[in-house]
């Protein structure tokens, strides 16, 4: 299983891998910094899952969202933000986001990711 994080946070990035190994070790972990290299990375690698930040420079999180959603309607994609707008979650949602997570991650948070995606896995 092959999981991209998209953050501009390298302390994010740093601190998703590490509690996801806690739980996934199994898993390839792959990131990206921002809007733009999470996009190519995504058509690159082929990603499983994704797990995307919102409020990032290049391309915000919905219009990756978006782009990953036209290439493939199916891709599951979770969001981890500090955006907590309704609106804006409603917006990811609408996109076909699988869920909304709120920053700050927590290993009760990454443990709920874990359990969303052994169950879509």
């Amino acid at each position: 299983m092959k999981i991209l994080i998209v953050d501009d946070s390298q302390v994010y990035r740093t601190q998703l891998v590490r509690f996801l190994k806690e739980l996934l070790p199994e898993a390839e972990y792959i990131t990206a910094g921002d809007g733009v290299e999470g996009y190519y990375t995504y058509l690159r690698e082929s990603p499983d899952f994704v797990l995307l930040d919102l409020l990032m420079p290049g391309m915000t999180g919905q219009e990756v969202l978006k782009k990953i959603k036209e290439e493939d309607p199916y891709q599951p994609v979770i969001i981890l933000t500090a955006d907590v707008q309704k609106f804006v979650k409603d917006e990811v949602m609408a996109l076909g986001a699988l869920t909304f997570l709120q920053k700050p991650i927590t290993r009760e948070k990454i443990a709920e990711v874990v359990k969303i995606i052994k169950g879509v896995a």
